[in-house]
């Protein structure tokens, strides 16, 4: 192999590992800057238990597009885990400088399942009262290459 060769080879290889590291860079940072907006409301309420609707806005700031899988949604309140939404295997597209809003993620709190912490929120939603909810937002960011679990946790609350 001449020198020119092993010039152009060299090359190639640098240039390839310093495009990669920058791409690796790029997707790291917009991961990092995913920003997660629920909103949840209620859908139903009934002696059978309480409906929570959620939907969550999905902003990325930075220059780098990605996909997520369909976000699982956990409600907890006062630290106890009172309802999930169901599983969905279900690709979406974030994408550059751009806003994804999933809408209407179900996640039904059934009165015998959790008897004493449903009891004490439905008695407060139906004297008008608000309650207090950490909505968790669990996803997958695929990156092409890898996969990177994301979770987002954030308190709202709920009015009737």
């Amino acid at each position: 192999m001449s020198l020119t060769n092993k010039i152009i080879a060299g090359s190639v290889i640098g240039i390839g590992a310093i495009a990669t590291i920058a791409y690796l860079n790029r997707i790291n940072r917009a991961q990092v800057q995913l920003q997660v907006i629920p909103n949840a409301s209620i859908y139903q309420l009934s002696l059978d238990g309480l409906t929570i609707k959620v939907d969550a806005l999905l902003k990325n700031p930075t220059g780098a597009s990605f996909r997520i899988k369909y976000p699982f949604i956990e409600l907890t309140h006062k630290n106890i885990l009172v309802g999930s939404s169901q599983v969905i295997n279900k690709d979406i597209k974030i994408p550059a400088y751009g806003q994804v809003l999933i809408k209407d993620m179900m996640v039904k709190i059934p009165v015998l399942s959790f008897f004493s912490v449903v009891y004490d929120m439905v008695k407060s939603l139906m004297n008008k009262q608000s309650i207090v909810f950490t909505v968790g937002v669990i996803t997958t960011v695929d990156l092409g290459w890898t996969q990177v679990a994301y979770e987002h946790k954030q308190d709202l609350t709920i009015k009737k």
